[in-house]
């Protein structure tokens, strides 16, 4: 993929989060969709498929929040659809956001390894 390529697909998802994001505080009514934050958008090369990564400050309820979404992604499928001037909207998918879980895990690990170093 051509660097051109990729800063136009970097837009495109900068673009899909924007209008998410709007949508999600501006449109929905749903408190516990409400909750849900966006914390990235991964577009698949050929435009057909948008990952949206979310999170929640509470992690006992983001499953719930990700089978809620997910439930309503043929409406965000059409905000987008009616949003973006392309001949087809991408499927959306709601997805769990495991970065603060992984950063989590890899402090831990330097923690645990500073320790043994010191002790």
């Amino acid at each position: 993929m051509s660097n051109s390529s990729k800063i136009k697909i970097s837009r495109y998802e900068s673009t899909i989060k924007k209008i998410l994001t709007n949508t999600i505080h501006i449109e929905i009514y749903d408190p516990l969709i409400k909750l849900a934050t966006i914390v990235d958008v991964r577009l698949t090369n050929d435009k057909s498929i948008a990952k949206i990564y979310i999170s929640c400050y509470d992690k006992n309820i983001i499953d719930k929040i990700l089978s809620k979404i997910n439930g309503a992604s043929g409406y965000f499928r059409t905000i987008l659809a009616k949003e973006l001037n392309w001949r087809k909207a991408p499927q959306v998918i709601f997805v769990k956001d495991n970065t603060q879980e992984k950063f989590d895990e890899v402090q831990n690990i330097i923690n645990s390894w500073k320790e043994k170093s010191n002790g």
